[in-house]
């Protein structure tokens, strides 16, 4: 029985992308919390604030006789910076109006309802190696800290103000309080995107008061992994590079030919297709050995760093998604990870194209191309595409080793 092997670069017609804005991701139930607002480039400008709910660290606490608001100092606890750590931020805080709820699902384009005070109106440089001075000996670093009383000191009141009912109750102190919205303007140019993490006593509401008997009192609220939360991010791609816009904004398909994207915050995606894949069939009855979808990077250097990991997933007819089968066979066969050595990424999509072949009454509408983790990933990735007019070995490509079998 005569075997053929051989690697086939598709053309144009046989392998098309394009990419395309993500409607919306959801965002709830998140691990890190993001704040601010970075320009990059090539994909504009994006923007990140979080709404979060607060809770008493214990119940039933009384603040003694006529208490008195000193401070109130929300820490943020960082998880990592996204951008230029030197960047000047605007950063305001509000009380939520409407509430928001644990076992509900939200995505990242929700708006809640907010009062109009804002308690902070302060900028930040988000530096994890900033050192804060507590009291006279205590020294405190990656850290945000951020004085919600200076303006007024109208929430630190409501907080000592709760009727004891409320302060017996985490739930009806859910209710008498909804939560903090933070976010931030707008960068012109540069900027980062900082994240927090809120599973830690290092993320803390300290209320500093005094009353009638005793100075220097605190009292402390957490905004726990328990806690309701929802990132909310916005991308303003008309900021960016025309090419971009071409293809993301204006949706020209044909320009992810050349050169196409993926960015995680809800940000981009592409979509792949091989229309003509199943033409392999007038070369008689062939058996698939490998497919290998090659994506080189289109940068010497991915700005401020690739993604760790993209996921490729199947488009049905619903407009919905399901996993590849080549998935199932595990991650050091399927791919995905970044290839720094060569800027690639690659995904083994064997079952996938074989499935294709084999059965022509199957209908197809392509894979889908984005970050993993692009919920709470900022990172973006330009590629090259199909028809890149450079280094032909640096187009993307889909190699098929295959057997005819007679």
């Amino acid at each position: 029985m005569p075997n053929n092997s051989l690697s086939l670069h598709f053309k144009t017609n046989e392998f098309t992308v394009h990419s395309r804005a993500i409607d919306t991701t959801r965002s709830n139930k998140m691990l890190v919390s993001f704040l601010g607002s970075i320009k990059d480039p090539v994909f504009g400008l994006t923007n990140a604030g979080f709404y979060s709910k607060v809770v008493p660290i214990s119940e039933g606490n009384r603040f003694g006789a006529n208490p008195k608001t000193d401070s109130l100092v929300l820490q943020l606890y960082y998880a990592n910076v996204y951008g230029d750590s030197n960047a000047v931020l605007r950063l305001h805080v509000y009380e939520m109006r409407d509430d928001i709820f644990f076992d509900s699902t939200y995505y990242s384009n929700k708006k809640v309802a907010v009062y109009p005070t804002d308690y902070a109106d302060m900028t930040f440089r988000p530096d994890r190696n900033k050192v804060y001075i507590i009291g006279k000996l205590d020294t405190l670093k990656n850290v945000l800290r951020i004085n919600l009383s200076h303006l007024s000191k109208a929430l630190g009141n409501k907080l000592l103000n709760a009727d004891t009912t409320v302060l017996d109750s985490s739930l009806l102190f859910m209710d008498y309080f909804r939560g903090l919205y933070l976010k931030t303007d707008p960068v012109s140019s540069g900027g980062a995107l900082a994240s927090f993490l809120t599973n830690t006593r290092k993320t803390i509401l300290t209320l500093y008061y005094h009353n009638d008997t005793a100075d220097s009192l605190n009292y402390a609220y957490l905004l726990g992994a328990s806690m309701a939360k929802i990132n909310h991010y916005q991308h303003d791609f008309s900021v960016g590079s025309q090419a971009f816009k071409n293809q993301v904004v204006k949706g020209d398909t044909t320009l992810g030919l050349k050169q196409f994207y993926v960015q995680g915050l809800s940000g981009v995606q592409a979509v792949i297709k091989f229309p003509h894949i199943r033409d392999l069939n007038k070369l008689g009855k062939v058996g698939i050995n490998e497919a290998k979808l090659i994506l080189p990077g289109a940068e010497k250097a991915p700005f401020l760093g690739a993604p760790g990991e993209l996921s490729l997933i199947r488009i049905l007819n619903d407009s919905t998604y399901a996993i590849l089968p080549d998935e199932g066979e595990g991650a050091n066969y399927f791919g995905g990870k970044y290839n720094a050595a060569d800027n690639s990424y690659s995904f083994r999509i064997t079952h996938y194209i074989e499935s294709l072949i084999k059965d022509s009454t199957k209908v197809d509408n392509g894979l889908v191309l984005f970050v993993k983790g692009g919920a709470i990933t900022p990172q973006r990735f330009i590629f090259n595409g199909p028809q890149f007019t450079g280094d032909s070995t640096r187009r993307a490509r889909l190699d098929i080793f295959y057997t005819i079998v007679k």
